[in-house]
């Protein structure tokens, strides 16, 4: 009996051990396998080339533009006498019209002072646009334009040059004195000829705080044929001179004129904020009366230091 209870204890546990192990396979099978764990990226040690990022579009640096002038009428008019410092200049217009088709407005442009028809241009189908012009490192730079407007409300047009003026001077042509007085002969004074406005003459300002030597300067007036006036090569101009030069007025009294061209009467001779010079032009009338020149400064080296026009006043002004 006791031989029989050891067996059945014994079968038992055997028969417990099986039903545990095919508990045990049967729930290992129902679990799934862990996730893979994402690989790491590579890290950079010195001996590694990076990856390179990718290439990036750098913009364009734009041209920079300087503004000559801006001009605008209702009609035909003319741009004064201009210079272009850069290798490129450009127009830029804007038009107002209620006839579409028939409006335009043609440009022509000429070298200044001679007058030579440079390009032209008619600006039509749009309200506004530009044109680019190239200009060569020898060419001339002084330019005008005659403006045409063809059923036109308004028009305004803007002169632009792709590099400023090189120089710059406290010396300024300030004002121009175009209509002097016309003198009959006057033998008694040995003056034998008509006198033609001999008064008029353009004022100069040094407005820095350093005196300019201006000895070989010249002043012309750039648009038409006269004469130029050189400065005297011992010249040196005070700060805050004022400099006048006459077309053909002189001072016999006054010693200093002789050597420098200064003073207006005997007693301003002294004055060092003075200086008086003339053209010596006897024929006389070197600015128009009827229409707006311009004088135009050279240092000695040729570069433009200045420039100035005038309104011409009409009679009922």
């Amino acid at each position: 009996m006791r031989n029989e209870v050891i067996r059945y204890l014994i079968s038992f546990t055997i028969l417990l051990l099986l039903t545990l192990n095919l508990f045990v396979a049967c729930v290992q099978s129902q679990i799934s396998p862990p996730p893979t764990p994402p690989e790491s990226p590579p890290t950079t040690s010195e001996n590694q080339t990076p990856e390179e990022a990718p290439p990036v579009n750098e913009p364009i640096e734009e041209e920079q533009w300087y503004t000559i002038g801006t001009f605008s009428s209702t009609g035909n008019d003319t741009i004064p006498s201009f210079r272009v410092y850069g290798t490129e200049w450009r127009i830029t217009w804007t038009i107002d019209t209620e006839y579409t088709e028939n409006a335009a407005l043609d440009i022509i442009i000429y070298f200044s002072p001679s007058g030579l028809i440079w390009k032209t241009a008619s600006l039509t189908g749009g309200s506004s646009g530009n044109i680019t012009y190239a200009i060569e490192s020898d060419s001339n730079r002084d330019f005008s334009i005659n403006i045409i407007a063809r059923n036109l409300l308004y028009w305004t047009i803007t002169l632009e040059d792709n590099a400023p003026p090189i120089i710059s001077s406290p010396i300024k042509i300030t004002y121009i004195y175009y209509k002097g007085t016309v003198y009959p002969p006057d033998p008694e004074n040995y003056f034998c000829y008509e006198r033609v406005e001999p008064d008029e003459y353009v004022v100069i300002k040094n407005l820095g705080e350093s005196p300019v030597k201006m000895g070989g300067w010249v002043l012309k007036n750039i648009s038409k044929p006269s004469p130029s006036f050189t400065f005297p090569s011992h010249f040196i101009s005070e700060p805050g001179q004022i400099i006048r030069v006459y077309t053909d007025e002189v001072y016999p009294e006054c010693e200093a004129w002789r050597a420098f061209g200064t003073g207006e009467k005997a007693t301003d001779c002294a004055d060092p904020k003075k200086a008086w010079f003339s053209f010596n032009y006897i024929t006389g009338d070197i600015w128009s009366n009827d229409k707006s020149d311009i004088a135009v400064l050279y240092d000695a080296q040729g570069n433009e230091i200045s420039r100035k026009s005038y309104a011409v006043q009409t009679e009922n002004q």
